[in-house]
């Protein structure tokens, strides 16, 4: 295992990584971890778990939890904090999109109004990855750059729908 800093498919590649970038670093995280959570764990224990160095010991899923959300709460390494859990899913052929906080709503019909708004903006996404695709396969390939291109694009019109899609099911809560 290497100690890349660079997107990785290796979901300790991506703790190490995250855990890394923090201002506290292992040092940090293991003392906030024992001051907060009362989980002891030496930083070189925990360095080499996942640096691959001590290959036969395990990490465990409630120290990535910890880890994620000690790194969530650092600014400068805030948005590599599900990192692991993406490399992990992508290792079982899986995808993870963020979805975020919803906003908040004091009533149903305000659910039902974003909803409305949600769905306009999903058809200026939508012709965004439409137009997108149409001039980059136009010459029957896509190249590296064009799916660079592409690919966020199509991320946040599927993240809009995933919003969409829990703003229904909040907004059906309770209605009979």
């Amino acid at each position: 295992m290497t100690k890349r800093r660079i997107p990785t498919t290796n979901w300790r590649d991506a703790l190490f990584n995250a855990l890394s970038a923090t201002k506290g670093g292992f040092d940090g995280f293991c003392a906030w971890a024992g001051d907060i959570r009362n989980r002891r764990i030496a930083p070189s224990t925990l360095y080499g778990r996942l640096d691959g160095s001590r290959p036969g010991e395990r990490t465990p899923i409630e120290d990535a939890e910890l880890i994620t959300e000690y790194v969530k709460a650092d600014v400068h390494a805030h948005s590599m904090a599900c990192d692991w859990i993406r490399a992990l899913a992508t290792r079982h052929g899986l995808m993870v999109l963020e979805v975020g906080e919803l906003p908040a709503t004091g009533c149903k019909k305000a659910d039902v109004d974003l909803l409305m708004k949600k769905c306009a903006e999903l058809f200026s996404k939508g012709g965004a990855v439409s137009g997108a695709i149409t001039s980059s396969a136009e010459d029957g390939e896509i190249t590296p750059r064009e799916a660079d291109e592409i690919l966020p694009k199509i991320d946040d019109a599927v993240q809009l729908l995933l919003r969409a899609r829990a703003i229904v099911a909040r907004a059906a809560e309770g209605v009979e």
